[in-house]
């Protein structure tokens, strides 16, 4: 199956103590099912350069893999820790994430990913939430 073109709406907020950022942005991008999976590509724009994106999902598990300026794979499975790889200009750093809530949504022309994950970093996790919303041009 060809790939469909479709904005990609992402809000994502995080949580730390008393601190709360939200964050939306928005992107053009081309979707693609098979075997009952989504492949989403997309491209970023940095101070420090183009990333491409790419979130792979199905109904129990999803993945984000970032490459260029920016270099990360999350992956999170509801209920379960995972460690994740998240590069920096000093080194990379392995997180542990738990994924607490893993929602998707499937309408005709448009898709909804509902995430909450907690990224491990010591005493106080932060809490993360990420909504993305998917709507099909074609």
């Amino acid at each position: 199956m060809a790939g469909k073109n479709c904005i990609i709406n992402l809000e994502s907020k995080q949580k730390m103590g008393g601190d709360q950022e939200t964050i939306k942005e928005g992107y053009c991008g081309i979707i693609m099912e098979r075997d009952d999976a989504y492949y989403l590509s997309y491209k970023r724009n940095l101070e420090d350069g183009e990333v491409a994106c790419l979130l792979t999902f199905d109904r129990h598990s999803f993945t984000m893999s970032q490459k260029g300026a920016l270099r990360s794979k999350l992956e999170l499975h509801p209920g379960e820790k995972t460690t994740n790889e998240y590069s920096t200009p000093v080194g990379a750093l392995d997180l542990q994430v738990y994924t607490r809530r893993y929602d998707v949504v499937e309408q005709e022309d448009y898709i909804k990913v509902i995430i909450d994950y907690d990224i491990l970093t010591g005493a106080d996790p932060i809490e993360t939430s990420m909504d993305i919303e998917i709507i099909y041009l074609e």
